[in-house]
This record gives structure tokens, sequence and C-alpha cells, in this order.
């Protein structure tokens, strides 16, 4: 009996030693239970400022962007001009109509100013082509008239020396000679010179030079007869 007595309170006391200390150990982890929370209450919230450097610093080492990026990026507002510059929408949308109609009136105006310069140097090298052509004309036409009036000049000078042969030796070069050339110096001899050398031509040598001057004197029946007459 007393054996038993004895072992019963050092259970006791072994079972309180054990219960002291687990009391403990849960005062020690409420204690610092209620220290974590006081630093999370503690703690200051993040600001605009600082907002964005966790975020920033996190893709600056490479992590990938979030979803939805694009998303986010098109429910960024645009400017709305029409409530700054105190006019409307439609407004705004019939200025810039204009605007652009403007420019490409503007841009056909040099278009055309360029083709109007053009056509103005165009213009000037063509008027001073046909200076030069009328120049030419000119120096053509004194040209032909010098040689004209040398030929006539020679002429003269045939017919005189024709009118100073014996009738029988011009008529003998007469017969040989070119109906044209012949033509040309009987129109211009004196007719008493003339009707000397005819009488001492061959008979149908005369009577050819007699058809071609009695030609002469009829009117011409058209403008090329008139025009080679003149030739």
């Amino acid at each position: 009996m007393s054996a038993t007595v004895r072992v019963l309170p050092a259970l006791i006391a072994v079972s309180i030693g054990a219960l002291a200390f687990k009391g403990v150990d849960v005062a020690q982890a409420f204690a610092e239970a209620n220290e974590a929370a006081d630093q999370a209450t503690s703690a200051k919230p993040e600001t605009q400022l600082t907002s964005g450097i966790a975020d920033a610093a996190f893709q600056k080492a490479g992590a990938p962007p979030e979803a939805g990026g694009e998303d986010a990026a098109k429910c960024i507002p645009a400017i709305d001009y029409a409530s700054e510059t105190g006019i409307s929408e439609q407004e705004v949308l019939v200025l810039r109509s204009l605007s652009d109609r403007r420019q490409a009136l503007d841009e056909r105006e040099a278009g055309l100013e360029t083709r109007e310069q053009m056509a103005a140097a165009a213009e000037v090298r063509l008027d001073d082509q046909i200076s030069k052509l009328k120049s030419l004309e000119g120096d053509v036409q004194k040209l032909l008239a010098a040689m004209e009036a040398k030929r006539d000049e020679r002429m003269v000078a045939l017919v005189k020396t024709y009118e100073a042969m014996k009738a029988k030796d011009a008529a003998r070069i007469f017969d040989g000679m070119d109906d044209k050339v012949l033509l040309e110096l009987a129109k211009s001899m004196k007719p008493a010179n003339l009707a000397a050398v005819l009488a001492a031509m061959d008979s149908k040598r005369a009577e050819s030079l007699t058809r071609m001057l009695a030609s002469l004197a009829q009117p011409p029946q058209s403008l090329d007869e008139l025009q080679k007459s003149e030739g």
C-alpha cells in the first residue's frame, strides 16, 4: 500500500512538469504570431511612386509580360481634340477634309505652274527658232535675188553679143542651141536683129522658135504654167 502511495505522487509530478513545458511552448507560439501580425499591420502601403518598382524590376530581370497587355493599351483613352478646341467631332472631320482638299489643290496648282513654265520655255525656244528661220529665209532670198540679177546681166551681155554678130553666123549657132536658152536670147533681142537671124536659120528651126515666142504672148492656162513662165 505504501509503495503504491509513493509511485502516484511521482506520476503526478511528472504530468505537471510535462504540462508546464507544453504551456511554455504554446505561449511562445502565440507571442510570435502576435509579433508577425503587428509587423504586417505597421507596414506602409505601396504608394503611386513605388507601385511599379517591383513590376519594373521583374520585367527588367527578363520576366515575360503579363497577358492582356494589348487590351490594356486599347483601354487608354484617346485625346479628345473636339472638347479641347470647343468644336464638335463632325466639325473636326469637316476641317480635316477641307485641309486634305486644300493640300491636293496646292499640289495640283504646283503641277500646273510647272507645266506652264515648261510650255513658256518651249514657246520661247520655238520663237527663237522661227526667228532664225526667218533670218535664214531672208538671207536665201537675198542670195537668189543676187543670182538672178547676175544671170540677167549675163543674159543681157549674151544678147548684145549675138546682136553684134552677123545674122548668118548667129543663125548657125541658134540652129543647134537648146530651146530654153534660145527662147531666152530671142525674146530679149531687138526685133530687127531677131528678124535677120530668123531669116538665116533653118526653116523648121525658125518655125519652132516662132511658135515658142508666140506662146509667151498667150496668158497661162493654169497656175502651174504661170509659175513655170515666171521661173
